[in-house]
């Protein structure tokens, strides 16, 4: 456990130094900010607290550039380090490959989450400094339902990069995994599924299963506990399943599923050849 936490630093220093991180935090930071900004313009204009509008955008956002982004930066871990020429060299360190690659999963893990988790919070702290109602409780669910998320996608890129030869091939797996997650969460899919007359409890799983339909059902559902916006399909979600269920299926599904993907990825990874 000593040996993956500081490999896990490790990657974490290494991943600070790197340019697209860089951006990645100017990204966060910036967008956080101006959400932050018309958020409270929109509170002494209208009366209301604009927080939470900021926190629902942020969310509809990342459920769109988050996984890709965690897909395409992080499926080159493993691979990029083979076709690099320093393997050999990372695998001669004297620590198990236990250690190795939980570490290099937990420090990329990290990296992702811990400037939106962070920037979050900023959010929350200056709108009480400001003497606006803060609702702590959305905010942290919100966290929640981004780490999962991160989780769940940091476990596939680690698969994929255990599995593919080459970078283009991790890329480009990657990639049409993403666009199949994707497609799966327009509210307009379930409409469909429910006007072919497919079962309730088909149409339930195939939206359950997904991470991101399941993120966005739960975000949906902290402002609209009647999940009116998705339609017909609501009334079957909230008299089945209850919104506190949803909530808590929403962080911890993605959360075991990412895990696991992560944990067969270490599977193969120890038993396959590696030079």
């Amino acid at each position: 456990m000593r040996h993956a936490i500081l490999l896990a630093m490790l990657e974490m220093k290494e991943t600070f130094r790197a340019k697209w991180y860089q951006l990645y935090v100017l990204t966060v930071a910036t967008m956080i900010s101006i959400f932050f900004y018309f958020g409270l313009a929109e509170s002494r204009a209208l009366g209301f607290t604009g927080l939470g509008r900021l926190l629902l955008t942020l969310i509809q956002i990342s459920i769109i550039v988050l996984p890709i982004f965690t897909m395409m930066t992080t499926v080159r871990t493993l691979v990029g380090d083979r076709e690099a020429g320093v393997w050999e060299y990372n695998l001669s360190v004297p620590v198990k490959l236990s250690s190795f690659y939980w570490g290099r999963g937990l420090g990329r893990f990290l990296s992702l989450f811990l400037p939106l988790a962070l920037g979050m919070i900023a959010a929350g702290v200056v709108t009480m400094i400001k003497g606006y109602p803060v609702p702590w409780t959305v905010i942290f669910l919100y966290t929640g339902f981004i780490g999962g998320n991160l989780l769940f996608f940091t476990g596939i890129a680690f698969l994929l990069s255990v599995l593919s030869k080459t970078q283009e091939m991790a890329l480009g797996l990657g990639f049409i995994l993403w666009l199949a997650f994707e497609a799966m969460i327009d509210a307009l899919l379930l409409g469909l599924l429910l006007k072919q007359r497919v079962l309730a409890e088909i149409i339930l799983g195939a939206a359950f299963l997904n991470p991101l339909q399941s993120f966005r059902m739960a975000a949906i559902g902290l402002f609209d506990p009647e999940l009116t916006v998705l339609g017909p399909i609501a009334y079957t979600i909230i008299e089945k399943i209850g919104l506190n269920n949803l909530l808590a299926w929403a962080i911890l599904w993605p959360s075991f599923a990412g895990f696991g993907l992560m944990a067969l990825g270490y599977f193969i990874f120890k038993k396959k050849d590696l030079i």
